[in-house]
């Protein structure tokens, strides 16, 4: 099973294995929460990777996306998400940060390429003056209007409110998804295996 330590690195260990192996010949640089990966992300991914040799995603960490998106995100943990980015063929290496943007990082990577998604203008992005003061290139990707992270877990909550109408869910205690949580739901999932198949019995009589 991947574990955090292979799947996340470091900007101290990232840096230390350019330093030894050498860099690649095009760092290309992006950022976000990644929370609920969906097409919109794998296909901005992959149009990123394009753009040079090695893409690099700073991957915000818990308590950053927190104060970013509230006191109900992030969905999936740390580890989870960088789980997901990191399985993905146009990613070469996640690397988490715990500030509220990426300029330290960006300021450490020194990214050839500074990738955005959305509407923004350069001047609006972080870390675009300093990638462009050495002769860097910031682009802006335009984004999949189709898929939401919003839209994903506004579909998934309908869904478990009719899959599980009776259960009452406790707010108040609410924790991300990590791994080994999957146990606290298995009695839920065999009552509805059971209510499925007396259903289908019941149609076939």
């Amino acid at each position: 099973m991947t574990t955090e330590s292979t799947v996340l690195t470091t900007l101290a260990e990232l840096i230390e294995r350019w330093r030894s192996a050498g860099r690649p010949g095009r760092v290309v640089f992006t950022n976000g929460c990644f929370d609920l990966l969906h097409p919109g992300h794998t296909r901005y991914l992959a149009a990123a990777r394009k753009l040079g040799d090695a893409l690099v995603v700073g991957l915000n960490d818990d308590e950053s996306v927190r104060r970013l998106k509230g006191a109900f995100r992030p969905f999936l943990t740390l580890p989870v998400r960088g789980e997901l980015l990191a399985a993905l063929d146009s990613v070469d290496h996640v690397v988490p940060f715990a500030e509220d943007t990426p300029r330290a990082l960006i300021g450490a990577l020194r990214p050839d390429v500074l990738v955005k998604g959305g509407d923004y203008r350069p001047d609006q992005i972080v870390g675009a003056a300093e990638v462009q003061g050495r002769g860097g290139v910031v682009r802006v990707l335009p984004l999949e209007a189709d898929f939401s992270t919003t839209a994903l877990a506004l579909t998934v909550a309908r869904a478990v409110r009719g899959e599980f109408p009776g259960v009452e869910l406790d707010t108040a205690d609410h924790k991300p998804y990590a791994a080994g949580m999957g146990g606290a739901t298995a009695g839920l999932k065999a009552a509805r295996e059971r209510s499925i198949k007396d259903q289908a019995r019941d149609g076939a009589r």
